[in-house]
């Protein structure tokens, strides 16, 4: 069934309680079964109903009166409840179901009439409010569909009608009991067509409700697939292009070329961070974040957000200051969420503020920690400071050189709130600003191995990485620019030949030289290779590149590595337990020769638990 179908039903209406043929069918089967989950307190009370007219006809009958209408309660009338009772928790059709239920609705009518006439028989005066009851309890207790509750309703008028007409009745009296009973059962019918008409106009409701969720669900999933595909392909290029950058830097360009590159790497950042602003706030808008919040050391927060945003700060001659935080101060966050909050803040101030320092603090205010990102920038407009955080909204873009879209502190805020946290800004023209997030405070995990210092142009000597990446021209480019670094590298194109390679005890690889040396096995033949770290591809055709980092692990192969994605749902950060870190596609050379050097500085091989 489909949403325009239902609403050419609504237009045409449906007065005589009928709709097209396919939409009758789902109506009466939804409806019947819940004629059967009522028909259960419903026989439950018609049972009780009369079980006590039974002690009633006891207590104010004549005996002998009492002792036919008694047995046809207790006998008749009863047993015909109890088993329509019986029968709805019994795996019948609905329709026969429905059937029965009908059936016991008039020998519950018929009984009463039966009932009546052995008291004109006694010749004791009894009332046809028994008459009026029963109809009234098929009409609106019952729930019985309007032309099956008409048709068995005259029925029993009529077996009532015939049995006055029998026993003696005068026509004026009959006629008089007959107009009553009819106006009731008029009353009756139009209740119960208001009801069903009703019950129809919900259903058509509910029906057209459920199919526009089907269809939001469906447009979701679309969305959230194109989302993925646009960051995957969208990223992948980028990332090339990122990596032939420094590549062209590395070859000692004449000036003029070398400005020019240096450029063509602002803009491709630019344009990735635009991207990246795009794809957050998709996701958070359709559902596909969900924190995972736990206990994090504030200073490694901060510290690991000054790593990443070093280079950025440099390149603007922005000095980037750590300030001293408290030892033991924790907070309950996710962590990628996290270094995501506050990596956007520190670049908001450096593309924004036009300021020559930025401060990051942690500090513990009573239960929740307060993260700032203090600049002596040119402050912001108290017109504006209620607007920053919207999304959208930009202050003045014309004076930017590359005005963003005016996300990055909307996903801030989106971020921050999804946590079960607070942001803000305080800021005073021509003195900086304070932008601060807080969360709870908390006791801090044990530290981390210490991070080694990054220092531009180092590279450990001797320190032989495996590169593993499905995509050429990614490959060829990653290689080249690790080689440039002065390390030496083995590259696969899949997890596979990695492992296979491992095993055998010799690197048949594509081999990268290196000062003008080849890297080889560190063992003789036969001998399963080791190597220092992985660099490798997470999303590989086959073994996943986490699992070839696990395999690895567990073999004494690495002791750690680099795991990469263009798939911006798999969240980046460093695993201190496993020596392993998460980046995402465009890779920013400052920050992956940044942990290579971290890397290669730890003297335990990675620990993998399984």
């Amino acid at each position: 069934m489909k949403l325009t179908e239902l609403r050419t039903q609504r237009i045409a209406g449906f007065r005589h309680l009928r709709f097209e043929s396919g939409l009758e069918g789902r109506y009466r089967a939804e409806r019947d079964h819940a004629l059967r989950l009522r028909s259960r307190p419903v026989t439950a009370a018609a049972l009780a109903l009369f079980l006590l007219y039974a002690l009633l006809d006891l207590t104010m009958l004549p005996a002998e009166l009492a002792r036919h209408t008694i047995a046809v309660r207790l006998f008749f009338t009863c047993p015909v409840i109890a088993l329509v009772y019986w029968l709805s928790y019994r795996p019948i059709t609905l329709t026969t179901f429905v059937r029965s239920y009908t059936l016991a609705y008039m020998a519950g009518g018929f009984s009463v009439v039966l009932v009546i006439g052995l008291a004109r028989q006694a010749q004791h005066p009894m009332p046809y409010d028994g008459i009026l009851l029963m109809l009234m309890f098929g009409y609106f207790v019952m729930g019985l569909p309007f032309r099956t509750v008409s048709v068995a309703s005259a029925m029993i008028i009529l077996a009532y009608l015939s049995m006055e007409l029998a026993t003696g009745m005068d026509s004026d009296e009959l006629m008089t009991n007959g107009f009553f009973i009819g106006t009731t059962n008029i009353i009756g019918m139009v209740g119960s067509w208001l009801s069903e008409y009703r019950q129809r106009a919900h259903f058509l409701d509910r029906q057209m409700l459920e199919i526009s969720r089907k269809n939001a669900e469906e447009e979701s999933h679309q969305k959230t697939h194109l989302i993925t595909v646009a960051s995957h392909d969208l990223r992948q290029p980028l990332n090339v292009i990122s990596l032939m950058l420094e590549n062209l830097i590395a070859e000692g360009l004449p000036r003029t070329q070398s400005e020019l590159v240096t450029k063509l790497k602002t803009s491709v950042a630019h344009f990735n961070s635009l991207l990246g602003s795009v794809l957050d706030i998709s996701r958070i808008h359709e559902g596909m974040i969900s924190p995972e919040n736990k206990a994090l050391d504030a200073y490694q927060a901060l510290l690991q957000l000054q790593d990443a945003c070093l280079e950025d700060a440099r390149n603007r001659n922005v000095q980037l200051d750590l300030l001293p935080i408290a030892t033991g101060t924790g907070v309950i966050a996710d962590p990628q969420l996290l270094h995501r909050i506050l990596q956007n803040l520190v670049v908001n101030s450096l593309e924004h503020s036009a300021a020559s320092i930025i401060r990051l603090h942690a500090l513990r205010q009573g239960k929740e920690v307060w993260f700032e990102v203090v600049d002596n920038g040119q402050g912001i407009h108290q017109d504006t400071v209620g607007r920053i955080f919207e999304p959208f909204f930009r202050a003045a873009p014309e004076q930017q050189p590359h005005s963003g879209l005016g996300l990055g502190l909307a996903i801030v805020k989106e971020l921050t709130e999804l946590m079960g946290g607070v942001c803000g800004v305080t800021s005073t023209p021509g003195q900086g600003s304070r932008f601060w997030v807080r969360f709870p405070a908390t006791n801090p995990p044990a530290l981390p191995v210490a991070m080694a210092p990054i220092i531009p142009g180092t590279a450990i000597g001797g320190v032989t990485l495996l590169v593993v990446e499905d995509h050429d021209e990614t490959r060829h480019w990653l290689c080249e620019t690790i080689k440039g670094w002065g390390y030496r590298t083995v590259v696969f194109s899949n997890a596979e030949q990695a492992l296979a390679a491992q095993n055998a005890g010799s690197t048949t690889g594509e081999m990268m030289e290196s000062a003008g040396e080849r890297a080889t096995g560190r063992h003789g033949e036969g001998t399963a290779e080791t190597f220092d770290l992985l660099v490798s591809d997470i999303h590989l055709p086959g073994i996943s590149g986490r699992e070839l980092f696990d395999a690895l692990s567990r073999n004494g192969a690495i002791r750690g590595g680099i795991l990469i994605t263009a798939d911006t749902s798999v969240f980046q950060g460093y695993d201190d337990n496993r020596h392993r870190w998460v980046m995402h596609k465009p890779l920013t050379p400052m920050r992956l020769r940044a942990a290579i050097v971290q890397l290669a500085s730890q003297a335990e091989p990675a620990l993998i638990s399984t």
